[in-house]
């Protein structure tokens, strides 16, 4: 998305639709009794994230009602954070895994493992 379009979401989405994204991610984060203070910041990070960007997009997909919209992304608040768990226990340093996923998603090349 681009800088513009984001602004424009950041725009249309109302404060009800940031409490229940926000609500969502933080309580999935705390669910996960076993991660760190840093592995929470990333769960809840990832939570917004998903419902942020994918929330709209599977809304659409699906046909569904635009008053579906605050489901959807409580849905994936509470998905990304399973994302944000899975990278932390996948992966032995998983802030540098988050760099190289930001960095292919962005089209550059991950640096890092592997990497040349």
């Amino acid at each position: 998305m681009r800088q513009q379009e984001w602004l424009g979401w950041l725009a249309h989405a109302s404060l009800t639709k940031w409490a229940v994204i926000i609500g969502f991610a933080v309580l999935g984060a705390m669910l996960q009794r076993d991660l760190t203070l840093s592995g929470r910041l990333l769960a809840l990070a990832a939570g917004i994230g998903a419902a942020v960007i994918f929330a709209d997009p599977i809304r659409q997909f699906l046909n569904l009602d635009p008053s579906w919209s605050d489901a959807v992304a409580a849905g994936l608040a509470l998905t990304g954070r399973n994302w944000a768990v899975f990278m932390l226990r996948a992966s032995r340093d998983p802030i540098a895994t988050m760099k190289e996923i930001l960095a292919v998603w962005r089209g550059g090349k991950g640096g890092g493992h592997g990497s040349t």
